[in-house]
């Protein structure tokens, strides 16, 4: 914990430095704040330590570094690896923790100790060493921080149970989930968390964060930690698993991407139209629309289909099992062509379609050698190649407005170009449906669609 204490002190002594008011504009009439390029254009992956090697270490997850920078991505966001509790008292364990079955307390979003690696990934040097040969391979490292709670073995609870939330009886509040709920109108808490966040930026080298449901954290809280840490370090990236409007303004880089990428997509990636509930395709446009306009503009949003809180031994694993390769390519396409940066979990690149978890390892890491030979694994690898190299070469993927195109068949079809001015436009047509279509768009452009198929290409301006 080498410097820790001047951080300490730095935090608490440090002026609050929070962004003005707006003057009463509407929040999409404003600017969201500007994320570097390498976040804004690249590929975020997510890494679940316990899935990728049979080991489960930081070591294990570092082997597969080449082969992602080969893949294209550019931003590693890696899932918690700081020490986790090991409480066995079930009374304190989430359901979902519960239900998996590992019966292994060391839950990684219930910290025991912020500032140490736990022993089960391997030792601080060892993720020095996993962030060192990033950046080597010209990739970032966005650390996973969860604030909100934390174990009720934690360090921090025992040396300080002032910094929590308490019951009436002074007790220590626990909330959702089952943990203990820090007090965010404390300074000395907040100042804590702050001091945590230099901590992996300056002894790790950490490029940024990834914040657990930061929207049940007050956002004056996260503006303070932005500006403290812009004076710190100039570049860090912020992302937010949260949807609040006002997040992009000056907090953070990018939301999550749940109203666009995952709610309206998954509903119109269930087995068959009849199925859908009343949703069409038309839904996934609606729902684009209403985010955008509700947010300032230039927000980023992180496109996924699954993380790890979808895509765990809880509930039916990955769409490659239970809505089939056509329908999954569809949807990856779909959040590397939309505003935004898109995002991965382990195994996605190779349609890895078994358990695992994010509460054990045991019989639940991926079988890397097996999968990534099959002909899906291939064509699925060789895509996001492909995607990636048009998100590099035209500015309009990453730039660029959406332009929503009307078409004569928008219960099925979804057709957009995205636009800059700079480089050529890039359209998009899917075939949401399992029917072979004609669709005409308004452009005056027809395409045939195989069944869930798509378009995904330059257009000459």
């Amino acid at each position: 914990m080498k410097q820790l204490f001047s951080y300490l002190s730095l935090a608490i002594c440090c002026l609050t430095l929070t962004a003005q008011p707006g003057g009463g504009q509407s929040l999409h009439d404003r600017q969201a704040r500007q994320s570097p390029d390498w976040f804004r254009r690249g590929l975020t992956y997510q890494v679940m330590p316990r899935s990728m090697s049979e080991a489960g270490t930081l070591k294990g997850a570092e082997a597969h570094l080449e082969r992602l920078r080969d893949l294209g991505v550019t931003t590693l966001y890696l899932m918690p690896v700081n020490v986790a509790d090991t409480d066995m008292d079930q009374a304190h364990w989430s359901p979902r923790q519960i239900r998996s079955g590992y019966n292994d307390p060391r839950n990684p979003y219930r910290a025991a100790d912020y500032f140490h690696v736990d022993p089960e990934y391997g030792t601080d040097q060892d993720l020095k060493d996993y962030i060192d040969h990033a950046h080597e391979l010209g990739m970032k490292v966005l650390l996973d921080l969860v604030f909100f709670h934390c174990g009720p073995g934690a360090q921090v609870l025992r040396q300080h149970p002032e910094y929590f939330e308490h019951e009436e009886d002074g007790s220590v509040r626990y909330g959702r989930w089952r943990f203990p709920v820090f007090d965010f109108s404390r300074q000395d808490t907040r100042a804590y968390f702050k001091t945590v966040m230099k901590y992996y930026i300056a002894d790790f080298n950490a490029d940024g964060f990834r914040l657990d449901v930061a929207d049940r954290i007050p956002l004056d809280f996260w503006e303070e930690a932005r500006a403290q840490l812009d004076a710190f370090r100039p570049g860090i990236v912020l992302a937010a698993e949260g949807t609040k409007a006002e997040n992009t303004l000056y907090a953070f880089d990018a939301n999550y991407g749940w109203p666009v990428c995952r709610s309206a997509m998954s509903n119109l990636l269930k087995k068959s139209l009849t199925d859908m509930e009343g949703c069409d395709a038309s839904t996934i446009r609606k729902a684009h629309e209403e985010y955008t306009g509700q947010r300032p503009i230039g927000t980023l949003s992180w496109n996924f289909t699954e993380n790890h809180d979808i895509s765990t031994d809880c509930f039916p694993y990955r769409h490659e099992q239970t809505r089939g390769y056509a329908r999954v390519t569809l949807s990856k396409a779909f959040t590397f062509a939309i505003d935004g940066v898109p995002f991965l979990v382990n195994g996605e690149e190779i349609c890895y379609d078994k358990t695992i978890s994010m509460f054990g390892n045991k019989n639940a890491w991926i079988q890397w050698e097996a999968y990534s030979k099959l002909p899906k694994a291939v064509e699925r690898t060789r895509n996001i190649r492909e995607w990636m190299q048009m998100r590099r070469q035209y500015s309009s993927l990453t730039n660029g407005q959406t332009q929503w195109l009307d078409n004569d068949r928008p219960k099925e079809i979804v057709s957009f170009l995205r636009h800059d001015g700079v480089s050529e436009d890039v359209i998009f047509v899917g075939n949401f449906s399992d029917k072979k279509l004609t669709v005409n768009l308004s452009n005056g452009i027809k395409y045939e669609l195989e069944p869930w198929g798509y378009i995904f290409r330059p257009v000459a301006r």
